[in-house]
């Protein structure tokens, strides 16, 4: 049996990796899945602008398609792919030009383009403006934005029924991956909330599951009835606080709780869980303003967008869950949060199947 084809991933520049990375992950789960190369992401070697190195390197993986994501053009790349035959796409693609200071030579940057089998541009106005240039509408596709955040993972099925079935039509709030230093604030924050929603179940994913026992004498200390879920304990409907304190994955509580707390938030250097996974699974969130990096920007997105709410300080956080617990509040934050998660991903599924189009189509062919 010959191996599968080869795709040849290069992210032009360092804001694409995200981008690359959910491609692949994409092209993984076609039905022939093709084997996939990558570089431009960190920790990937760069294929930089050797020929032997480049010739090597198409040689030892079977690339057929070279697919460049982003909008700098990598000229020797580019003409490396087509002495080699290979197939050459361009996406993601915004006001695409090469690298340096080729694009003031006139014609330079459309002769480029036109090398292109496919270039699947970023918006319409785009898409017009490279038609415009090569002169060539049938390679140019309208695809929209590529998806920047992967798809989350499936949950346990069975689990998260028997739990909608515990819990009924009880209002539910998650407190995801919390640090021991927060436990006192999402606690007094329950019982807080529980003076205008007395049904209110809080379910607390500690960060250290080996903490479960410490959390659960926390919230019996300060007059919460608990049950445990790392000790089979049942929701039963005076439950009030649920310790999460087993290995299953977030997405199970996230997919049954409207509204989620992100732990770590409120506490400088605490660190928060990844912010799209959460918004991706259709709960409202809660957070405070202590996020760094990624985080923060995917944070300060989800804010521009109406789709999260920022409080300033833990005294804020049970006003927070009662206001949310108004189901047209939560579900349209929610919505707003799920809208921006989910970007591009039709998208990547396009393009991901162009790809295995292209492949299945020029191997028929050979």
């Amino acid at each position: 049996m010959s191996a599968a084809p080869c795709v040849w991933l290069h992210a032009t520049t360092p804001d694409e990796a995200a981008v690359v990375q959910v491609l692949a992950a994409q092209l993984a789960t076609a039905r022939h899945p093709p084997r996939v190369h990558l570089t431009g992401l960190a920790g990937a070697a760069d294929p930089g602008d050797q020929i032997d190195v480049l010739d090597a390197l198409i040689d030892a993986q079977g690339i057929r398609l070279m697919v460049l994501v982003g909008s700098v053009l990598p000229v020797v790349l580019i003409e490396r792919a087509k002495a080699r035959g290979l197939g050459l796409m361009l996406v993601n693609a915004r006001d695409p030009a090469p690298r340096g200071g080729w694009r003031i030579l006139p014609g330079y940057t459309s002769a480029i383009l036109r090398r292109f089998d496919q270039i699947h541009a970023h918006s319409p106005a785009t898409a017009a403006a490279i038609r415009k240039s090569t002169r060539e509408a049938g390679r140019v596709l309208e695809t929209g934005p590529l998806a920047g955040f992967p798809p989350v993972r499936g949950c346990n099925q069975q689990e998260l029924d028997a739990l909608r079935t515990a819990v009924g039509a009880r209002p539910v709030w998650f407190a995801h991956n919390l640090p021991q230093v927060e436990w006192p604030a999402v606690l007094r924050a329950q019982a807080q909330a529980l003076r205008r929603a007395h049904r209110l179940l809080l379910i607390v994913q500690p960060r250290e599951l080996a903490a479960g026992d410490a959390l659960l004498a926390e919230a019996e200390a300060a007059a919460l009835t608990v049950a445990q879920r790392s000790h089979e304990d049942e929701i039963t409907e005076t439950t009030q606080v649920y310790v999460a304190d087993t290995d299953d994955d977030a997405g199970l509580f996230l997919r049954l709780a409207p509204i989620s707390y992100l732990g770590g938030s409120l506490t400088e250097g605490a660190g928060t869980p990844p912010v799209m996974t959460a918004a991706a699974l259709g709960s409202a969130l809660i957070f405070g303003p202590q996020a760094e990096g990624a985080a923060q920007a995917h944070l300060d997105a989800l804010r521009s967008r109406g789709a999260g709410r920022l409080i300033g300080s833990a005294e804020e956080l049970g006003e927070a869950v009662s206001h949310l617990l108004v189901p047209e509040v939560g579900a349209d934050l929610a919505l707003r949060a799920w809208g921006l998660a989910s970007d591009g991903a039709e998208a990547t599924l396009t393009v991901a199947n162009a790809i295995c189009d292209w492949l299945a189509v020029t191997g028929a062919a050979r």
